[in-house]
């Protein structure tokens, strides 16, 4: 293609995006290159991607507390009054203070506000000599030597075709599209799909709307959510976000990048440590099961018990959330009619079950997650730079060399961490596309012109933000030196057959990092050569993951990189 003769923008840097990924891109970038020129182009009427104010609803809560929740720039301060619980918050509160982190951030006179274009769905992205061009939905077309794309992973409903949706005369909409529509006060009664906590969520705010709710939970599918409590029993933490995140706890989550010591190794090769492990993560899961008293009497009617994991909590194959409401469980014991089954097809006024259920209904809830592909990139193209996309893009003759390459990463994963040897059952979806095959899950191994940032599955997205915008601006910089081919390639082999391990039916993806944001975030700022987020000692084992930690990173960053010019000079 033809690079085009009109643009609306000659930039520095394209930003795809203006979730919080996008928010901290623009904000290290210009911080690093302040009178650089760049863009935010957001498909959306506001900033925030999943935390903007299309999307939120007064049941719709943090997941992540404050003092993690946050950016280490600038602390949130929440409204005198506000409901807590633990330090966890409603949503809105955190979606004003994006807002105001947008205005109050200014560069060479502009703020970052100012340079977000709204309703620019991005419909094209090309590289051509050396360019990259992205052609939005209004014909516009913005060029830049240098892109990151932060559209993250919340962006494209995923929702299931069933048979006779077409003939439904209620109305069906993806959880994407709750917070804005009017459904709570025109509808009687709604059926929610879905088993993830996002399901939970609309779940529960139907049924404190005085809605008639029913949840259905695919029979064949990952099962339904585990569900942690906010407050932490070790008083030394005060929240169970905090006593979770932190270096002690990552030690025992089995994961590839925790640097290997004596204490690791302990866990993960001798038969002591293991059952040490199986022992922390069953009392874990024994606690929240506790909690949640899945064969409550008061629950029986309504299918309570479908609530309960298929696996168990150290897997992670069914998803996990914090239950921030105190009648969280005792709204869906006795106000909540749960189904575990399959679907046969959907009729003018019902949805219809496998085994003959026919449940009425004035509403359907998708609440099914998202599609993985960008689909503004050529399938050929996404499949070079390491996307996922459609199986028929795959390469047969790259596909070989990578089943290789995991060949022999599996039992390097196997010999570390025997205890992945024998995951238990669990339910794989069917594979309609390529894994993400990206270094350090963003950087593709052979165009560093461009970064993906967000585009990886775990809890605690705030503090992964900072880290991975420095990451991504070093590379694209040319700041940091990267591995060569082959070693980013082994890298990269070694991750996905570690999360086809750690994650049997999330792995597969190559993107699952559900309980690794410590280790994970350590690994990229090792690589950085930066420390200012350490303490050392016993107190930096223990400590959790608050986003204040990482308040000196961009000071060394630019220290590091003046001491390295003067070397050179």
């Amino acid at each position: 293609m033809a690079p085009p003769t009109q643009r609306a923008a000659d930039l520095d840097l394209l930003i795809i995006g203006s979730g919080i990924y996008a928010i901290q891109a623009a904000r290290t970038y210009l911080t690093l290159h302040p009178t650089h020129s760049i863009t935010l182009l957001e498909a959306d009427t506001c900033p925030g991607g999943v935390w903007g104010r299309n999307r939120i609803y007064d049941e719709f809560w943090t997941q992540t507390p404050l003092g993690i929740h946050e950016f280490s720039d600038k602390p949130l301060q929440l409204p005198e009054g506000s409901s807590v619980q633990y330090e966890y918050f409603q949503a809105k509160h955190f979606t004003a203070y994006l807002e105001k982190y947008l205005d109050e951030h200014v560069y060479e006179g502009k703020n970052l506000r100012e340079r977000i274009v709204f309703n620019a769905r991005v419909e094209k992205l090309w590289k051509e000599e050396g360019l990259w061009y992205a052609k939005t939905n209004d014909g516009k077309v913005y060029t830049a030597p240098k892109v990151i794309d932060a559209s993250g992973q919340t962006s494209i409903p995923d929702m299931p075709t069933l048979p006779g949706a077409d003939t439904f005369a209620g109305e069906i909409l993806h959880h994407k599209d709750f917070g804005r529509s009017s459904l709570l006060q025109t509808h009687k009664r709604v059926v929610v799909i879905g088993g993830a906590k996002s399901a939970a969520d609309v779940a529960y705010a139907c049924a404190k709307a005085g809605l008639q709710v029913s949840w259905v939970i695919r029979k064949s599918g990952n099962g339904p959510a585990a569900y942690f409590p906010p407050e932490s029993k070790i008083s030394y933490y005060s929240n169970s976000n905090a006593a979770f995140h932190q270096r002690a706890m990552a030690s025992l989550s089995v994961c590839i990048f925790t640097p290997e010591s004596w204490w690791t190794v302990f866990l993960n090769r001798t038969v002591i440590g293991r059952a040490f492990l199986r022992t922390v993560w069953g009392f874990l899961q024994g606690e929240l099961y506790e909690r949640a008293d899945y064969d409550r009497e008061d629950g029986k009617e309504n299918g309570f018990k479908n609530l309960k994991p298929d696996t168990g909590l150290f897997w992670q194959n069914d998803s996990s959330g914090v239950t921030l409401h105190p009648d969280f469980f005792d709204t869906f014991a006795t106000k909540v009619k749960v189904y575990r089954e399959d679907f046969d097809h959907i009729d003018k006024e019902a949805i219809c079950l496998a085994d003959g259920t026919r449940i009425e209904t004035d509403a359907i809830v998708y609440a099914t997650g998202w599609k993985q592909t960008t689909p503004y990139l050529e399938p050929e193209t996404a499949y070079t730079l390491g996307l996922a996309t459609n199986l028929s893009a795959e390469n047969p003759e790259k596909a070989k060399k990578w089943a290789a390459l995991e060949k022999v990463a599996d039992a390097k994963v196997l010999h570390r961490f025997p205890i992945l040897k024998d995951p238990p059952p669990c339910y794989k979806a069917e594979r309609k596309s390529t894994p993400f095959r990206l270094y350090k899950s963003m950087i593709p191994i052979h165009d560093h012109s461009i970064a993906f940032l967000g585009k990886l599955m775990m809890a605690n997205h705030a503090y992964c933000t900072e880290v991975q915008a420095l990451f991504a601006v070093a590379v694209l910089d040319g700041v940091l030196t990267l591995p060569e081919t082959a070693v980013m390639q082994e890298e990269v082999a070694l991750v996905r057959a570690w999360q086809e391990r750690r994650y049997p039916a999330k792995g597969y993806m190559g993107n699952w990092f559900f309980y690794d944001i410590v280790p994970y975030t350590d690994a990229m700022l090792a690589e950085l050569r930066l420390s200012s987020h350490r303490t050392g000692g016993m107190k930096d084992f223990v400590r959790p993951a608050l986003a204040s930690n990482l308040r000196g990173l961009l000071a060394e960053y630019k220290e590091n990189a003046k001491q390295k010019a003067l070397s050179n000079s």
